[in-house]
């Protein structure tokens, strides 16, 4: 749980600090959205190979040296000069969070293995705490007049001290390796891609309200002060709240109906962000949008994992790829139709998108 916590510092304050970046590389929105797709340009085709390494080394290996490399790594955003520079910054970054990433839920994996518990959504409850508190450190620190190289720093001087604590002390798991992320691709189940379409949706709002949430309270008239950063902390105090309950409440009123409420939920808080005229309007419509995105991606990880009981490490990566491109494409298309038509309503893009997640909620059972 303190890895999972930890992980995601220096990631809340980078998120809250976004806009302060543009302001400084006098970035239009289209050229910083271009720049944000470095972090899941270099997330997305290391993922393959970091699960490859993680099964040879094991994840508690992985850990000594990729925290290390990724608190680093966090840092050189803000040295960035230019947007190209901005772009690489984060390709890297994401480069080296894919492997933190594969790693914590391969040894989250393992943990319920070998103790026989149930700890997944809890971890994922944790991290989510956990990039709130990133934002929330970044507002304080925006307040003392700290700059973003400076509160990166630190966060990362902090962060690094609690994960390589962390790995040297957590339990050194021997499982077997899991082999089926190098399996063939052949026989892929068709169910997969229906379920896809459904997360597509949750990670599209998601990444757009990670990335583009500073910039919109900045350009709005109560903003342009540290409180911008509140905006990530309200829709990330929501995504944290959701999965702690989202067991509980898929039991008690079923997958379906969960995922179908939550992307409603989203819907509605869209609505109000694109109608927003003021500061609590507006931290409520991503507090709703939080609420509802939140538990999409855990039930498409169990409901892919049910497909088939043979490469199911092969399936949820290749729904795990298909997810994170709602992260892929975000940004950009936020970016470019936000320089025609405003930001606030460029955010209603994203609304037919989540019909058709809700059309297709039911393949979650």
């Amino acid at each position: 749980m303190l890895l999972f916590y930890a992980q995601p510092l220096q990631l809340g304050v980078w998120l809250a600090r976004i806009a302060e970046i543009q302001t400084s590389l006098d970035l239009t929105k289209s050229e910083l959205s271009l720049a944000l797709i470095g972090m899941p340009f270099g997330l997305l085709p290391t993922l393959y190979f970091a699960g490859q390494i993680i099964d040879r080394i094991g994840p508690r290996r992985s850990f000594l040296w990729a925290f290390p490399l990724m608190c680093f790594a966090g840092i050189a955003p803000s040295i960035a000069i230019n947007q190209t520079m901005l772009f690489f910054a984060l390709m890297l970054l994401g480069a080296v969070f894919a492997f933190t990433e594969v790693g914590l839920n391969v040894f989250a994996a393992k943990i319920e293995k070998v103790f026989q518990v149930q700890i997944m959504n809890r971890a994922h409850g944790f991290w989510s705490l956990g990039v709130m508190t990133g934002s929330l450190i970044s507002v304080q620190l925006a307040d003392l007049d700290m700059t973003a190289q400076q509160a990166l720093t630190l966060s990362g001087l902090l962060a690094v001290c609690i994960l390589v604590i962390g790995s040297w002390t957590a339990p050194d798991l021997s499982t077997d390796p899991d082999t089926s992320l190098s399996s063939s691709m052949s026989g892929i189940p068709t169910s997969i891609f229906p379920i896809i379409a459904v997360v597509f949706g949750a990670t599209l709002a998601e990444g757009a309200m990670n990335d583009w949430a500073t910039v919109y309270m900045n350009e709005a008239p109560w903003g342009g002060g540290p409180n911008d950063g509140l905006a990530v902390t309200s829709f990330v105090a929501m995504v944290t709240l959701a999965r702690f309950s989202g067991d509980w409440c898929a039991r008690q009123f079923g997958v379906v109906v969960l995922a179908r409420t939550g992307l409603c939920l989203s819907i509605l808080g869209l609505l109000i962000l694109i109608n927003a005229t003021s500061m609590l309007m507006a931290l409520t419509g991503f507090a709703l949008v939080g609420l509802g995105v939140a538990t999409i991606f855990p039930l498409a990880i169990s409901a892919t994992a049910r497909l088939s009981t043979q490469h199911q490490a092969r399936n949820v990566s290749i729904m795990t790829f298909g997810a994170l491109l709602g992260f892929l494409v975000g940004p950009p298309i936020i970016g470019f139709a936000s320089d025609v038509l405003g930001l606030k309503t460029a955010l209603s893009v994203i609304i037919p998108v989540l019909v058709i997640s809700i059309f297709y909620a039911s393949r979650l059972k």
